[in-house]
């Protein structure tokens, strides 16, 4: 079999992606995980199908199939971790065990607190309503009025009203009790309909596609940007959930309303918008399970004597892996001791799903409002995050730096970092490639290279005075830029393992595994002998161990929840290989599409520190991919024996420095 023979070589995307939430959602499910942790993941699985709909709004039968079993899954886990919570201090209520005295209580709340601020909604037959909010949790009656009539209504719980209501603790307990929002609103309908009789009712919770539209030819981008986020309430319906027994009438009618067909309907046993979990006022622990974070080798105060930051890296690169070493010691602190430094020339950044209020931005704020130049390309088409990309536009705007919005029809991926800072005799530079992206909500994830080699930091040089629209540099000297040179240099080191047989070497580690150009050169690179193991988190298209086609391709994927955007690509062995961090995946249509960088790997330790890592994936995989595209799991974890690694390391290296 050859790859042109047809889609016997490729799995479906979006199969694949909720396949990869599926081993999430089994780490809630593992009663060795810690108990506060399978909280947050199932948090983390539930934002993960709601961000799936809203980018994708798939709806096959394979989609649908994953989704019910997804479902069920994610109800069974939480009614399996609630008396273990409720152990913990947290106890998670259903309107229906909440004795009458606690009933009392919560509503006199309701008539406080949350009456005033709701609106209901009630519609002669024939009139549509209002368009229900993103994500909403929402509240539909059927309601006969005193004449007879019957009519349609509804109740929106707005952002303003609490995800959970807090129940009276327990007599000589002191934990905390709380019931989810709609069940209160709904056990008090009479009260928002007065004179109306309640004939029927139902919590339903609709999705809508999202996706902002960045039009370089309008005058203003930014304004654009914020209007159609004013709109977006209007985006296409392309998921209704609704509880397994809604009254037909009901459903009929919001099937309607929302121009869904019963494909697009989806039943909820239990708590709807698990990615709501998050809002439960759960006990503070440590910021993250096992050891925290640990600062990069030879870490020592400012106070004792650190050497200067720029010092450091001039006598050699950094790698730092996120979150099992720290953030704030390597990153943050060249941006800060960069935003403070008299002899800052200029800084210059591309910002994507960062946060107004991170260090990142704040850094840059300091930096220009001290007069610096400060360049920032913030992406505003940021999936899901255009908010705060348009709140960091506006912010850097106010302090005075210079805001640009990329190239027309590319979106900004790659998380870069140029300090310009004037050295007495010379202008020196200084850069940071990441292969994470910084989300405004989430700890930090990936890799990132410290530099100050001139050939990288003039090539990052080259990258910006692209972004900026000054000039497209015919070539770069070490980084793979993409759209274009990433992808055919890419093939060109696939190509170059496939020559050498089986002899030859390939390993890479990414999110996504979907372009079918690189899966094809994978695939004639297996039949040549060569060794491949992939590392795949998300979606992967390939079909590994296909007699014939892909004998010796390897799948894996660790069973962890820090593995999304390290991203590594490896060709050849010894010291003869070439390394790579990469921002971007292999995903279907990104390295045509985005604009990612991929930097080279060359000092030694780097290397080595590296290999460690890759051996850790491959040897300790949780998961393994079979030909039919169903995964096996195999053997424990791989995050802990990654985070011993780092920690038993110190956080080496390979002759690089802390930066506080």
């Amino acid at each position: 079999m050859t790859p042109s023979e047809g889609r016997a070589g490729y799995l479906d995307e979006h199969a694949g992606s909720l396949d990869s939430v599926g081993r999430s959602l089994a780490l809630a499910e593992d009663d060795d995980v810690d108990l506060l942790e399978r909280v947050r993941i199932l948090a983390d699985v539930g934002r993960s199908v709601d961000e799936f709909f809203q980018l994708t709004g798939a709806h096959v039968d394979t989609v649908r199939l994953r989704v019910h079993r997804l479902l069920v899954r994610q109800g069974h886990a939480l009614e399996r971790l609630r008396p273990p919570m409720a152990e913990r201090g947290v106890e998670l209520c259903w309107w229906g065990e909440l004795s009458d005295d606690d009933r009392q209580v919560v509503s006199a709340l309701f008539q406080d607190r949350l009456r005033p601020v709701l609106v209901p909604l009630v519609t002669e037959p024939g009139t549509p309503l209002p368009p229900a909010a993103n994500l909403s949790i929402n509240v539909a009656v059927a309601v006969r009025d005193s004449g007879g009539q019957r009519r349609f209504g509804w109740v929106e719980l707005p952002p303003v009203v609490p995800r959970f209501v807090r129940v009276r603790a327990r007599p000589g307990g002191n934990g905390v009790r709380v019931v989810p929002v709609e069940q209160v609103v709904r056990a008090h309908l009479a009260a928002l309909f007065p004179g109306e009789l309640i004939e029927g009712s139902a919590i339903f919770r609709v999705t809508r596609q999202a996706g902002i539209v960045a039009n370089p030819e309008v005058d203003d981008m930014l304004t654009s940007v914020e209007r159609q986020l004013r709109l977006e309430r209007h985006g296409r319906a392309v998921r209704l959930e609704v509880e397994p027994h809604i009254p037909d009438d009901l459903l009929e009618r919001l099937m309607g309303e929302l121009d869904l067909a019963r494909t697009e309907v989806y039943p909820v046993d239990g708590l709807m918008g698990m990615a709501d979990l998050a809002a439960l006022p759960l006990p503070d622990g440590p910021a993250d399970v096992g050891r925290p974070p640990v600062a990069p080798a030879r870490s020592r105060s400012r106070a004792s004597g650190a050497p200067d930051v720029f010092q450091t890296l001039d006598r050699g690169a950094m790698l730092v892996h996120f979150p099992y070493e720290s953030y704030t010691d390597s990153v943050v602190a060249l941006l800060e001791r960069a935003s403070a430094d008299p002899a800052l020339l200029a800084i210059k950044q591309t910002l994507y799903r960062a946060s107004p209020d991170g260090p990142t931005v704040r850094a840059l704020v300091r930096a220009a409002e001290r007069g610096a130049h400060v360049v920032a390309v913030v992406e505003l088409a940021a999936r899901l995050d255009e908010r705060n990309s348009v709140a960091c536009a506006r912010a850097l705007d106010r302090a005075g730096g210079h805001v640009v919005y990329g190239l027309v029809g590319l979106r900004t991926h790659c998380p870069v970092t140029l300090v310009i800072r004037d050295g007495g005799d010379h202008v020196s530079r200084y850069g940071v490639v990441g292969t994470g992206l910084q989300h405004p909500t989430r700890r930090p994830e990936g890799m990132s290279l410290l530099s100050a080699d001139s050939d990288i930091t003039a090539d990052m040089t080259d990258l910006f005075n692209y972004l900026t629209g000054y000039s497209r540099p015919a070539r770069f000297r070490k980084l793979l830029v993409g759209p274009g040179h990433l992808r055919s240099r890419l093939l060109d080191l696939i190509r170059r393992e496939t020559a050498a047989g089986p002899a030859g070497r390939i390993a890479l580690k990414v999110y996504r595994m979907v372009d079918r150009e690189v899966i094809d050169a994978l695939y004639r690179a297996a039949q040549r002998g060569v060794a491949i193991d992939l590392v795949v988190s998300g979606a992967c298209a390939l079909r590994p161990g296909v007699p014939g086609l892909s004998d010796g391709i390897r799948v894996v994927a660790p069973l962890g929840r820090h593995f999304e955007s390290s991203r590594l690509f490896v060709f050849g062995a010894g010291d003869s290989a070439s390394w790579f961090l990469s921002s971007g995946d292999l995903a279907l249509g990104q390295l045509d599409r985005q604009i990612d960088v991929a930097v080279p790997v060359e000092d030694p330790g780097h290397r080595a520190r590296l290999e460690a890592t890759l051996d850790v994936l491959l040897r300790l995989p949780a998961w393994e991919m079979d030909a039919d595209g169903s995964w096996h799991r195999r053997g424990p974890g791989a995050e802990d024996a990654l985070r011993r690694l780092v920690h038993s390391a110190g956080g080496q290296n390979g002759g690089g420095d802390s930066l506080r």
